[in-house]
């Protein structure tokens, strides 16, 4: 403490003197002049303000302080160069774990709070994408590894990761990003479509992931449980983080994984109760400024030994009538192996992340994506049915009958004194067209089934790990996952009246 004013104040006033109160390593924090007291602020507390009351265009507060030269090892042992201090972020080159290379990354300089852990990451262009789902428990299955691109994969930096809250309590919005110690669906996806991007050595960008789950017994209960909440506050943390950054921010897709979970509602109430909850969601991110949301889905078909419920059937109303929003099943569920709690294994996780990375690429370079959807099921003569097809490209019956579907391609008669169907063929005048050839007439009120109602899998079956409601029809694309694993638009299931 330096030029002590007297203890009447009058000194300064009276003579001009100034002086410092307070004073640190790096100089006078708080002194005082004829003014009064005259505050020195840390260009993190200038950076805060103005990320709190937003009087400062993007990225002014990021350039308010240019360091250059200092020492790498401030960040650790590790394999890093060309570290300068920018605002409140050391951004540096380095060669660090993981398949992305050798290129630039940033870190804060110290944390927000004691509790809050620095994470290293990515320096990537273009906007910050959120990768979100909700669900029931079985969309928190997660790997027990880091992310092939650590520093492109992260979650809000709460320390919960990429599972989220579990509707325990209420997340807390957060403006940086921690890497991961697990994978779920979202950072799978995020990884398919970094390594397709890396491969045609394009622009490798950040993504934010973030899985929130309740145990909500009904959709009405998930409309208003935690999960939502807590999905709005990680739409909320995505805004924060890149506006951190000096980045936009978008919600590139919202993963909706919830069927089974409902144990009270009928087929109807499911899918009204869907309708307004995506209804509600894109209200909520729209007040926050974001787009209208891509909402992508598997279509869950039950297990190996249930494959018929309420919410699996309200799904093919979804699929065809899902009003303006962008509702997309990449994929029907009957083509991924599952484990004995009803979650996908590892490999299918793998496979399920290469069908939605499919679809949401497709739909962002607008392309349309879906898979064979059945919309109507007519009679023709006293033994016939015509079904006709929404499609991409002509049907395929396979013949490889890979998910066991059985020989009549996993279609069934639903209703009082129905008919067996005894031969599957697609119609020679329609390529998105099949004839079902049957036993006996077609009378009365009559419901066809396609992946739903089978028989529990027996043991022994070699699918006895796919879901016991599959088919074997398909479009005639083809593609193939990163590891040569080929990919086929299976058809959904569906559960059509007989006209």
């Amino acid at each position: 403490m330096t030029d002590t004013p007297p203890e009447d104040g009058s000194g300064d006033r009276q003579t001009g003197q100034k002086g410092t109160i307070l004073r640190a390593r790096n100089g006078d924090v708080i002194g005082y002049d004829s003014t009064g007291l005259v505050m020195r602020l840390s260009d993190k507390v200038i950076a805060d303000i103005a990320r709190r009351l937003g009087a400062l265009p993007a990225g002014a507060a990021r350039a308010s302080v240019q360091a250059e030269g200092l020492d790498a090892s401030v960040l650790g042992d590790v394999d890093a160069w060309n570290l300068r201090q920018t605002g409140e972020w050391y951004v540096f080159s380095a060669n660090l774990p993981g398949e992305q290379g050798a290129r630039q990354y940033r870190c804060l300089v110290e944390a927000d709070s004691a509790e809050e852990q620095v994470s290293i990451v990515a320096d990537a262009p273009g906007a910050l994408l959120g990768v979100f789902s909700l669900g029931g428990a079985r969309a928190t299955k997660a790997l027990p590894r880091v992310p092939r691109f650590p520093y492109h994969i992260l979650a809000p930096a709460d320390d919960i990761g990429a599972v989220g809250m579990g509707g325990v309590e209420p997340a807390r919005t957060m403006s940086h990003l921690n890497t991961l110690r697990e994978v779920t669906r979202d950072a799978l996806l995020a990884e398919v479509l970094l390594a397709d991007r890396r491969r045609n050595h394009r622009a490798l960008p950040l993504y934010m992931v973030r899985a929130e789950t309740d145990g909500s017994p009904s959709i009405a209960a998930l409309r208003e449980g935690q999960a939502v909440a807590n999905l709005m506050t990680a739409a909320r943390s995505l805004k924060a983080a890149a506006d951190r950054m000096a980045k936009p921010a978008r919600v590139l897709c919202i993963r909706l994984d919830y069927t089974l979970e409902d144990v009270q509602s009928d087929a109807q109430a499911f899918r009204d109760g869907m309708l307004a909850l995506l209804d509600e969601i894109t209200q909520g991110l729209g007040k926050m400024g974001f787009h209208k949301p891509v909402f992508l889905a598997t279509f869950d078909c039950g297990t190996p030994s249930l494959s018929d419920h309420p919410a699996l059937r309200a799904q093919w109303d979804l699929a065809w009538n899902h009003g303006e929003h962008d509702l997309v099943f990449a994929a029907p569920g009957y083509g991924f192996a599952q484990d004995g709690y009803g979650r996908p294994t590892p490999a299918a996780m793998g496979l399920m992340a290469e069908m939605d990375a499919l679809a949401v690429t497709a739909i962002y370079e607008d392309r349309p994506w879906f898979c064979p959807t059945f919309l109507l099921a007519e009679r023709e003569g006293a033994r016939l049915i015509r079904v006709r097809a929404r499609a991409l490209g002509p049907l395929v019956i396979d013949a490889a009958d890979p998910f066991g579907a059985g020989p009549m391609a996993g279609f069934r008669l639903e209703g009082q004194g129905a008919p067996q169907i005894i031969k599957v063929a697609l119609a020679e005048d329609d390529p998105q067209d099949l004839l079902l050839s049957l036993d006996g007439p077609a009378l009365g009120d009559l419901r066809l089934l396609y992946g739903f109602g089978a028989a529990p899998r027996a043991e022994g079956d070699p699918a006895a790990a796919y879901p016991a409601a599959a088919g074997s029809l398909r479009d005639d694309w083809q593609g193939a996952a990163e590891d040569g694993t080929p990919l086929h638009r299976w058809a959904l299931p569906c559960a059509l009246p007989v006209h």
